[in-house]
């Protein structure tokens, strides 16, 4: 016997199922409302993977399997440690449409910060400047993600280190699958949004989208008329957390709506990381002397404006979305994104 029924009446495979003779799944990783992931073992070697059994629309499997191809032959020319991407996929008799990662380790980001709040701005500065070196390593090969959300970012709760969970949702994938996802709108940017292909400003938009949540514990919301508004600073949303006025800046101008107007590429916005992550680790006297969290300096640090882009970089200005500096009112609270990557209940 191959397969059984959950509860919920969802196919499941069962222990020992073996997979186009290349695969034997061992046991359910998570349902997700693209398909079901498993822990298999592939042979020879018996290395560990996941498998993402994909219910594809009907009719397109034959265009699935070119897009596959492509897929892999796209991925092959990337050297990013950190990003988990297909390694292998096609479709298998009395399965369907599959595809293989190397096995993730550790929970969603989203969990993470569910569970145990936001991080302090030293450890969300440095946990997002990994991510953005993974990021700069794919773009390196050629390839861009944009799909980057709290969901896609793994990281084992007993280490610092951090993967990104990319099977090619922006670059075609949604449109071989029977259920495709929505995208994340917090963490898309104006030009995807609208419906344009991923680009590398996209990718730098979803870094600051991230940093901005795992600082705040929220979800980053901007105005609906997102061509003229720019997202709050984060130490805005949560001023008792005493977040770092320095973290702002980097948020503001990697989410900037103009594409133009972020960093250039993602090596830039590493730069920029690196260089806040050092302010950081100054000193108890040098971060009193520049009025840092946690000291009582001379100097003294007013609110970041949210129209710092406008003064510096001329990004059209409009009405102030929010009522003063420290106001949350308008601000979403946390909650689960029901992406296609987060378990269901």
């Amino acid at each position: 016997m191959s397969a059984a029924s959950d509860r919920r009446g969802t196919r499941t495979l069962v222990p020992g199922t073996p997979v186009d003779g290349r695969y034997r799944v061992a046991r359910v990783l998570g349902h997700w409302s693209i398909g079901t992931a498993y822990l298999a073992h592939e042979h020879p070697g018996g290395a560990e993977r996941a498998l993402f059994v994909l219910p594809l629309a009907k009719g397109r499997e034959a265009a699935w399997l070119d897009w596959m191809r492509a897929e892999l032959l796209r991925v092959r020319q990337v050297k990013a440690p950190g990003l988990l991407a297909p390694l292998a996929g096609g479709n298998a008799a009395g399965i369907g449409g599959y595809s293989v990662v190397d096995r993730p380790r550790g929970g969603s980001l989203q969990q993470a910060v569910k569970q145990d709040g936001p991080l302090p701005g030293d450890r969300a500065v440095a946990l997002v400047e990994r991510l953005a070196r993974i990021v700069a390593a794919a773009h390196a090969g050629g390839l861009v993600l944009g799909d980057l959300r709290p969901s896609t970012v793994l990281r084992p709760s007993d280490a610092d280190e951090v993967s990104i969970l990319d099977l090619g949702l922006a670059r075609g994938l949604s449109g071989y699958l029977a259920q495709p996802p929505e995208p994340s709108p917090a963490y898309t940017s104006p030009a995807r949004r609208a419906g344009g292909a991923p680009s590398v400003p996209d990718d730098v938009y979803a870094l600051g989208a991230l940093l901005f949540f795992v600082v705040t514990g929220v979800v980053p919301t901007v105005d609906a008329d997102e061509g003229r508004r720019v997202v709050t600073p984060p130490s805005w949303v949560r001023p008792e957390l005493g977040v770092s006025p320095y973290i702002d800046p980097v948020v503001l101008r990697a989410m900037a709506p103009r594409p133009e107007d972020r960093y250039r590429d993602v090596h830039e916005m590493v730069e920029a990381l690196a260089g806040v992550r050092e302010v950081f680790a100054l000193p108890p006297a040098a971060r009193e002397l520049l009025g840092l969290p946690g000291g009582e300096g001379p100097f003294r640090r007013e609110p970041t404006s949210p129209y710092l882009l406008h003064d510096m970089l001329g990004v059209p200005e409009g009405p102030p979305p929010f009522k003063g500096p420290f106001d949350t009112g308008d601000h979403q609270t946390l909650e689960i994104d029901a992406s296609e990557l987060e378990p269901s209940e």
